[in-house]
């Protein structure tokens, strides 16, 4: 009679509600819709652009009224450059992209792109001809970055 009583508090006490609340809140999260993702096909970052485009436009004294060839262009940019860097400084590949009268577009690599600016923004040829850099860009090539500011001074 001892063991009967023995075993029915073993089994009182185990009949706890836990695997009924348990199995509902399985079956809760089973009903619950995940939201659909997004579905990216590809994805990525470019860090470092491998081209810079430079506006120039060309600076001749008073009564050098010609337009630019690219010819000329290229020999202008390449005694500046000389000037400025030396042998270094020819080097540097420049691609002229647009020539328009007076106007340069130039593509050139995009960690020389400091040293090609200083190197024609300081150049003066024996005649007296230069560049003024009109704009500067590591995406656009129509070089629209940076302005020379000119715009402030037209009243």
């Amino acid at each position: 009679m001892t063991e009967d009583v023995q075993l029915t508090d073993v089994t009182e006490s185990t009949a706890v509600t836990l695997p009924t609340t348990q199995n509902d809140s399985v079956s809760e999260r089973k009903r619950r819709k995940r939201k659909a993702k997004n579905h990216v096909l590809n994805q990525f970052t470019i860090r470092s652009p491998p081209w810079a485009y430079v506006h120039l436009q060309h600076l001749s004294p008073p009564g050098g009224g010609t337009n630019l060839d690219a010819v000329t262009a290229h020999l202008h940019l390449s005694a500046a450059l000389s000037q400025f860097l030396g042998l270094h400084g020819t080097a540097i590949p420049t691609d002229i992209m647009k020539l328009e009268g007076r106007e340069v577009w130039i593509r050139i690599p995009a960690e020389d792109k400091t040293a090609l600016i200083a190197a024609v923004g300081g150049w003066v040829s024996g005649k007296g001809e230069g560049w003024r850099v009109k704009g500067a860009s590591s995406w656009d090539a129509r070089a629209m970055a940076r302005k020379s500011g000119q715009e402030l001074f037209h009243d």
